[in-house]
């Protein structure tokens, strides 16, 4: 399942990266689960669902889930070495963000020019006290090289950012997913579905998969 979803997420990644103006798209009206819904990214949703609501339960043990309205908006995000990072950031309007990497490669000669980990998911310490984050080690929270298969949720109001891969050959895609918590009578104003909208929504643009061809269970 692993690299259909890479397959899957390039393609849906160079789609939206042709021009400047896709470039430059906003993450709540461009998602990969409208445009491009497949058997191998619901079993993603079905891995994240479970996750965010174990974490609902644990955050807001008084609240009734019946109250609550739980949106998923995804989008892909991929680093093909020669220097290219992700700048510090938040996902502003989102209680959750989960990252999931189908494909980690990390070429040969990749992390002899880096400075720390090549292409590390680095997550900065989001006291205001520590806003000078480039000349501080201490503040960075998290620093790590994603593996392959690995799924990251955190906070939306976490800034973030990436290390640089150098190596051409180097390859990582990450299919991001911001959660979003509303009340169920609060319909918003962007463009994000539930999971449910997501399910029906791919039912009808997806053939059925065949029974004697069933899927590897979503790492």
């Amino acid at each position: 399942m692993r690299e259909t979803l890479a397959q899957e997420a390039a393609t849906f990644y160079e789609r939206h990266t042709q021009t400047s103006a896709k470039m430059a798209h906003r993450a709540d009206t461009v998602s990969m689960m409208r445009e491009q819904p497949s058997q191998a990214l619901l079993r993603l949703l079905d891995a994240i669902e479970l996750r965010v609501a174990a974490y609902v339960r644990q955050a807001y043990p008084s609240l009734d889930p019946c109250e609550l309205s739980i949106t998923y908006n995804t989008f892909v995000n991929r680093q093909r070495g020669l220097g290219k990072w992700a700048i510090p950031h938040r996902h502003v309007g989102n209680q959750l963000v989960a990252t999931y990497y189908p494909r980690v490669h990390l070429g040969a000669n990749e992390g002899r020019d880096a400075v720390g980990l090549p292409g590390a998911l680095c997550f900065h310490d989001p006291r205001p006290v520590q806003a000078n984050w480039m000349l501080r080690h201490e503040n960075k929270l998290f620093a790590q090289t994603p593996r392959q298969g690995a799924l990251f949720i955190f906070p939306g109001y976490l800034e973030h950012s990436t290390f640089p891969l150098f190596d051409p050959q180097s390859d990582k895609i990450a299919i991001v997913t911001n959660v979003r918590f509303t009340h169920r009578d609060d319909r918003g104003g962007d463009q994000t579905w539930s999971a449910e909208q997501i399910r029906a929504h791919a039912k009808a643009q997806i053939q059925p998969q065949h029974p004697n061809n069933p899927m590897e269970p979503s790492q």
